[in-house]
């Protein structure tokens, strides 16, 4: 097994990247979120426990009955999440007395056969496009994989998906959140979470994303995750939030004005104003008409403005949309339009003939 490492470094304010290289940002008080992948092709089942102990530990891998092994397994981790892409041609099965410490969604890829899940004496089927299966740390779970199965799997650390539900509702679980295993892709909501799971894998895979997006794309995953399924913690997120006092929205958007240029994320916001999620944004739009990250966004807008009126050589329009974290430079114009009444192509020609003069 090669691992190969690849990422974005945050540094302290740089000027803006020029044509071909990647967006720069910065991240307080953490490390990038590096992305770092890996590959095994294995024809027999010790050869592969070793990776997929790391992500299923307990785990036993064993052919189909009459038939051999062989398994090409490629996985690609960032942050709390890894994404496992793994074509058993002839099959197997995957056997855990106890999952470990990370939740597994887990759906067949295009193309592949329907698997079978067990999970306490409960059976279900993983089909592509339709059906997924999400598997709960410290519970047991089997799964059989027919000829030609094409397995696509986005595993979570427990400790990522707990805190992030804690910081939503304010409570602390006593242990692992107990998901309904049974996930229909076909619904509305179920349609949401596949997409949004996509979504984040295709841009951990792109080699010069923006340091400011991934960490929203988690925060985006993560909400959907504790807000979809079925669990027996749905009914906290259905309460009213509690109402919070004005000084929490001042603390949150003092800290939002201090980092805006920051790759900062809304668990961040929530643990400087000291308040869960829920409530503060509810408090936040009866006070500003918006939310947390919505006002983070104006505060980038006016940052962006800033640099396009005192633009350094090579600037354009589009670089400072990459710096500044949005993931489009025509959804940034949009945004930039709405808010100033011009385009930045404009903002920065006037920048231009004031830095000439």
């Amino acid at each position: 097994m090669v691992p190969s490492k690849s990422g974005t470094a945050l540094v302290q304010r740089q000027p803006i990247p020029r044509e071909g290289e990647p967006a720069l940002g910065v991240r307080r008080g953490e490390a990038p979120l590096l992305v770092v992948k890996a590959h095994v092709r294995a024809t027999d089942p010790d050869e592969l426990l070793p990776a997929f102990s790391r992500l299923y530990p307990g785990a036993t891998l064993r052919p189909l009955a009459g038939t051999a092994f062989r398994c090409d397994l490629g996985l690609t981790s960032a942050g709390p999440v890894t994404f496992v892409a793994g074509d058993w041609d002839l099959g197997g099965r995957v056997e855990a007395a106890a999952l470990g410490d990370r939740y597994a969604l887990v759906f067949a890829g295009e193309g592949s056969g329907d698997g079978e899940v067990e999970i306490r004496s409960r059976r279900l089927l993983i089909a592509p496009g339709t059906r997924a299966a999400l598997f709960v740390p410290g519970r047991p779970a089997n799964l059989r994989l027919p000829m030609g199965s094409k397995g696509r799997t986005l595993t979570i650390e427990r400790a990522a998906l707990d805190a992030h539900f804690t910081m939503l509702t304010g409570h602390a679980n006593r242990g692992p959140i107990a998901f309904d295993p049974e996930l229909d892709l076909t619904t509305g909501d179920g349609a949401t979470l596949h997409g949004i799971v996509r979504l984040l894998r295709e841009e951990i895979a792109r080699p010069a994303a923006s340091p400011f997006v991934r960490p929203r794309l988690f925060d985006v995953l993560l909400t959907a995750l504790v807000t979809i399924p079925r669990h027996d913690g749905l009914r906290l997120l259905e309460l009213p939030p509690p109402r919070v006092a004005p000084a929490v929205v001042r603390r949150a958007e003092e800290y939002i004005a201090a980092h805006a240029g920051e790759a900062i994320r809304l668990s961040d916001i929530v643990a400087a104003a000291g308040a869960p999620a829920r409530s503060l944004q509810a408090a936040f739009r009866a006070a500003r008409g918006m939310t947390p990250i919505g006002f983070l966004k104006l505060r980038r807008l006016e940052q962006a403005r800033q640099m396009l009126l005192a633009p350094e050589p090579g600037t354009t329009a589009a670089h400072v949309a990459a710096a500044m974290g949005f993931r489009s430079a025509g959804r940034f114009s949009v945004e930039y339009r709405k808010h100033f009444r011009e385009s930045p192509s404009e903002t920065l020609a006037r920048g231009r003939l004031g830095v000439a003069r």
